[in-house]
């Protein structure tokens, strides 16, 4: 288990130092990189115990995983909303632009930022967000007006969850280390056993079309735990060693499917989000977000359907289930030579062949 203990301890340390980085100041890197970090450990852990043999021999380490993905959760939970408002406040200042100086009929979707660590920007914070300048009282739009509205009501939200991350980090982070070091001790237990593993593109594949399986019709209800699945299955691709072709393909895959559910949610939870801060007064503003938040469904739902069919397409090629042609049936040969084939009548010669060896003999 050396491989997987060192890959357990590098990814630990990474998330341990975000985590730190959280106790002392809350700001959109260090709590991104956090809520991402536990993924990832997430699903080095997830992938171990699914090695694991069955019954005692792997027991202790299978309990110390779980505990740990235990810790983790709670880690993402209070990390979860701090990223979701950093998040929707650069949804919110991208479209008071947008409402005042529209994007070019030719923009291409490749210009627009469509990954979550592009949609926060370089940081809120290190530079006076766009609804905060100056000039932010001087406009006449009832749009810019109900932007600044919300966004101060985000950022009131924002400053709440930040704190409670704050006062979480260090408790946490002790946890951690207890849950690490009793899996650090359990996993050096197994001493030198080898595991045996699937190519991590086959296990991506694999946890995806079980989710596939279990979510066949694709709605609003249930499209945001699809994407979840997608993206538990993108950190399994991820596992992959540097060069791995095929992992890097199946993982871009479901990244791509992955951001473009995630896009329409955070237009969902904005829209809801516009409704409890500003009521009837926000009227302008919140027909936009809800605008975006369709546009985007309806991007989503046909991204769902061409990009699983890609992936459920692969899988069937590594997975060895795709149909094939059956091959023509020929007529069973009796091992005894000269036996005839099925309604062929016997030849003169093998009809002779017996009475010649008693005569012989």
């Amino acid at each position: 288990m050396r491989h997987e203990i060192e890959d357990i301890r590098r990814l630990a340390a990474t998330l341990r130092e975000n985590l730190m980085k959280c106790a002392q100041d809350t700001g959109v890197d260090p709590v991104h990189d956090t809520r991402t970090g536990t993924r990832r450990l997430q699903a080095t852990l997830e992938s171990l115990v699914r090695e694991l043999p069955e019954g005692d021999a792997g027991l202790a380490v299978r309990e110390a995983a779980t505990a740990t993905m235990q810790t983790l959760r709670k880690i993402r939970r209070a990390a979860a909303p701090v990223r979701d408002l950093d998040v929707h406040r650069k949804l919110v200042s991208k479209l008071a632009k947008r409402a005042v100086d529209p994007a070019p009929a030719n923009e291409t979707k490749g210009d627009a930022e469509t990954d979550e660590q592009q949609a926060v920007g370089t940081a809120i914070g290190s530079r006076p967000d766009a609804l905060e300048t100056e000039q932010a009282g001087l406009r006449a739009s009832g749009v810019e007006h109900q932007a600044d509205d919300l966004d101060a009501w985000l950022k009131h939200r924002r400053n709440e969850a930040a704190q409670e991350l704050q006062a979480q980090a260090k408790r946490l982070e002790a946890k951690l280390d207890r849950r690490l070091r009793e899996l650090d001790a359990a996993m050096r237990g197994q001493g030198g056993r080898r595991m045996r593993k699937k190519p991590p593109a086959r296990v991506a594949l694999d946890s995806f079309a079980c989710l596939a399986s279990e979510m066949q019709l694709l709605d609003a209800a249930n499209l945001h735990d699809f994407r979840k699945g997608a993206k538990k299955a993108r950190y399994v691709a991820e596992l992959a060693v540097s060069g791995d072709a095929e992992a890097a393909n199946v993982g871009g895959t479901l990244k791509k499917l992955q951001d473009e559910i995630g896009d329409w949610h955070d237009w969902l939870v904005l829209a809801d989000e516009a409704h409890a801060a500003l009521g009837e007064g926000g009227a302008e503003l919140t027909s936009l977000v809800e605008a975006e938040r369709e546009k985007h469904f309806v991007a989503a739902m046909k991204a769902a359907a061409k990009l699983r069919g890609r992936l459920m397409g692969e899988w069937l090629a590594v997975s060895g289930t795709a149909k094939r042609r059956p091959a023509k049936k020929r007529p069973a040969r009796s091992s005894r030579r000269g036996a005839p084939r099925s309604g062929q009548a016997p030849s003169r010669s093998a009809e002779k062949r017996p009475a010649e060896k008693r005569l012989a003999g």
